[in-house]
């Protein structure tokens, strides 16, 4: 499934949330920061093989703005994002992700 993950994420009222970037200024989030972000969290009694298959995944999402994800990668994503951050940002990226 090809997903365009340069999409902003939005408010309830439709406006373009913000997050800081690596020197603390605000920049317009991004899908793909949430879905990275989410990946590369750690969680606990995981092996090194499950690591580096979430690395992998996080450096074929960061590198471009369309994505092409199997069906394991939607799931993985899906689990990542749903334990990460609030239901308005795991709403946005499931309905981004419909299979």
């Amino acid at each position: 499934m090809l997903v365009n993950v340069s999409q902003v994420l939005k408010t309830m009222d439709g406006q373009t949330m913000k997050d800081a970037d690596g020197q603390g200024k605000a920049v317009d989030a991004t899908m793909k920061m949430a879905i990275v972000n989410a990946i590369l969290s750690p969680v606990q009694k995981e092996s090194g093989v499950e690591k580096v298959k979430k690395y992998e995944l996080a450096k074929k999402v960061f590198n471009t703005d369309e994505v092409d994800l199997n069906e394991d990668e939607i799931k993985l994503i899906k689990d990542r994002v749903g334990e990460a951050f609030a239901p308005i940002i795991v709403g946005q990226i499931y309905e981004l992700l419909k299979v």
